[in-house]
């Protein structure tokens, strides 16, 4: 909408945030205080967005133009009316801004965070071999898991540092230096198998419909959980232990396309599942070669209205000439 950030924008994050607290809770407002809150935020964010949209589009018939997504909707052939573009607007801000944060920061969570393996790595030690890193400590069990945290790192900044090698210091990636990312794919296929930032999506029943005995009459809702696939153990071995390994060509392990969903499928696949995943691999480029970090506190992954860490999983980061940010 080509407004910088500001105490108008600011005001905007706070309501934004009570709506997505509404997300998965009880919808009935006498009984889900937070509910009610969000319904409220939702109707304040939506009368600040219609300002700007009525604005923008007076602004647009006397001749002004800007190159935004307001100015595209505005002068669309759809001809979408001030609430229908508000309610995109809206929409966007959930499926664009909160769900490409998050995986974000459990990412970064997930490639940093393995408590049993910090804990070992300070008692015991630890011999490289090329690409193979051993854990030399009281249980094969917990060398498991610390070979994990190990390879994925090593792996992980290798691959980027061999991209950023070939550049300058201001050069920006391209779309080759995206695909030259194979590893990093891995990480982000894993990530969002584990993290289900979409836990599951709702459809309705346009006809009846018979499954394993059971019957869905026609106009029923149901809820087709994403979690509970991806952290099945019938579908991924130990499914819930981050491994961005069982993605590799080589891995012997096949994944059917309806068993890995994080963005839907079919006609109402997610619009934007690939630029997610460049937004993704393009931080994780940038953040592992230009910086380094260490969690700031410990934090808690909850699920429940929607995947998130308790505290946003603060870290310290300093840069790799050795500024404290």
């Amino acid at each position: 909408m080509s407004y910088d950030p500001g105490e108008w924008s600011e005001s905007l994050r706070k309501e934004y945030l009570l709506v997505i607290e509404g997300f998965f809770t009880v919808p009935l407002p006498l009984f889900s205080t937070t509910y009610r809150r969000a319904i409220k935020a939702r109707t304040k964010v939506a009368e600040a967005l219609s300002l700007i949209v009525r604005e923008r589009r007076r602004e647009y018939e006397r001749g002004a133009k800007k190159n935004d997504m307001l100015a595209a909707l505005l002068a669309g052939d759809d001809k979408f009316s001030d609430e229908q573009i508000v309610d995109f607007l809206v929409a966007l801000l959930v499926a664009g801004y909160e769900t490409t944060s998050t995986i974000m920061t459990l990412a970064v969570k997930f490639l940093t965070e393995t408590p049993l393996a910090l804990a070992q790595l300070k008692v015991g030690r630890w011999e490289m071999r090329g690409a193979d890193f051993k854990m030399k400590g009281p249980s094969d069990g917990d060398d498991r898991f610390l070979s994990i945290f190990l390879i994925v790192n090593f792996h992980f900044q290798e691959e980027h540092e061999g991209i950023r090698a070939k550049k300058s210091e201001s050069e920006a990636l391209q779309w080759n230096d995206y695909k030259s990312m194979p590893f990093t794919q891995c990480v982000v296929n894993e990530t969002l198998r584990v993290a289900n930032i979409i836990s599951g999506v709702f459809r309705r029943a346009m006809t009846d419909i018979n499954i394993k005995g059971y019957t869905i009459p026609k106009g029923w809702r149901v809820f087709a959980s994403f979690r509970a696939v991806h952290l099945d153990h019938n579908q991924f071995k130990d499914a819930r232990t981050f491994n961005p390994w069982r993605w590799q060509s080589n891995s012997g392990v096949s994944c059917p396309g309806n068993v890995f969903t994080p963005f839907g499928g079919g006609p109402r696949l997610c619009p934007g599942y690939e630029l997610a995943r460049v937004e993704l691999s393009v931080f994780l480029h940038h953040l592992v070669t230009r910086f380094s970090w260490e969690p700031a506190e410990e934090d808690k992954l909850v699920f429940f209205p929607t995947t998130r860490t308790q505290k946003r999983y603060p870290i310290n980061v300093w840069r790799r000439n050795g500024s404290f940010s």
